[in-house]
């Protein structure tokens, strides 16, 4: 195989790597759509719900909201960069995702540590745990792999070799923002 062969993507492996996100994807959204499924039930018997003396920030939960979303139009602005061949800008953007996605996280924990019921207290806890919880690890994912994206940004000898893993990372991240405003809406909206 040649040098230059080797530099650059195939269409087939391109659509190998977005094909295979898109199977784990589905599967993601499986998992989430298990654990709506058990909120949503679990509210429909429950006698009071939630409990009383419950009392989430909302004001609080929709700022971390606009934040995430935010994070997912600096990741359209990462795609954009690396498909114009701007290294450097595609590093700024994703640079800010990051911190979009940390702020985030940053704000899950701190809320964690300010609510005052536990994961064992009543069923209400173990629900809004369990889904905010998988919620959290996956944007812990998503950050991992995003660090991963920029260090093959400053890496590689050709941007357009990072462009089936930009998407794929891209596709993950858009898929946790969307499922977030999934939880946003079913916990401190819908209640």
């Amino acid at each position: 195989m040649s040098a230059e062969v080797d530099r650059h993507v195939s269409p087939t492996h391109d659509t190998s790597v977005r094909l295979g996100m898109i199977v784990f994807l589905a599967s993601d959204v499986m998992l989430f759509s298990a654990f709506f499924t058990a909120y949503y039930l679990l509210r429909s018997v429950a006698a009071d719900w939630p409990p009383d003396g419950i009392e989430l920030d909302v004001l609080r939960a929709a700022v971390a909201t606009a934040v995430l979303v935010a994070s997912s139009f600096t990741m359209i602005a990462v795609d954009r960069a690396i498909a114009a061949g701007q290294r450097a800008l595609a590093r700024r953007w994703l640079i800010a995702t990051v911190a979009l996605g940390a702020a985030f996280i940053a704000n899950q924990i701190s809320e964690y540590a300010s609510i005052e019921f536990a994961i064992d207290d009543h069923t209400y806890g173990s629900v809004y745990w369990t889904l905010t919880g998988v919620h959290a690890l996956h944007v812990g994912a998503g950050l991992g792999t995003l660090a991963m994206l920029f260090v093959r940004l400053v890496r590689a000898a050709d941007l357009t070799a990072t462009e089936p893993f930009a998407a794929a990372t891209s596709m993950y991240w858009h898929m946790v923002d969307v499922v977030w405003i999934a939880v946003f809406v079913t916990i401190w909206i819908v209640r």
